[in-house]
């Protein structure tokens, strides 16, 4: 793990880059903000649109591609893993007029927040959510 961050980044798709660096500077943010454990790890994987429609369809019985997707575990040691497809973050960047790597980050702090028990399901769960997730993304 680099410099003791409590996050794994795992690339399985090659053809677009991440930005590690900012990655694990957003985990140790969140952990000091937020006040969670930091022996509760965090897996990114980094993958194509193809593994995460199959994940979806697996697992939300939703057959296309997402951009994110959370597995919280809530164990003492592991917090759960984040999927993020660098292929929609690359067509989503563009869509928002944002940088490519200020989307992944923007992914990542969506999907920890999951990990953190948000959601979005009813209106006033999102607009917590948002708010947690601004706190974070404007310090960027």
């Amino acid at each position: 793990m680099k410099n003791s961050v409590p996050l794994s980044i795992i690339h399985h798709y090659s053809g677009l880059p991440s930005p590690d660096n900012r990655l694990c500077t957003m985990t140790r943010r969140i952990y000091e903000g937020e006040k969670v454990n930091r022996e509760q790890k965090i897996n990114l994987i980094l993958c194509s649109d193809y593994t995460i429609r199959k994940l979806n369809r697996e697992y939300r019985n939703i057959d296309r591609a997402t951009d994110v997707l959370s597995f919280p575990f809530g164990e003492p040691d592991f917090l759960g893993e984040i999927y993020i497809s660098l292929q929609r973050a690359k067509v989503q960047a563009r869509r928002y007029g944002i940088s490519y790597n200020d989307e992944i980050v923007r992914l990542f702090v969506h999907g920890t927040f999951h990990l953190l028990g948000y959601d979005h399901i009813i209106e006033s769960e999102r607009l917590e959510m948002e708010k947690m997730e601004r706190k974070y993304i404007k310090i960027e």
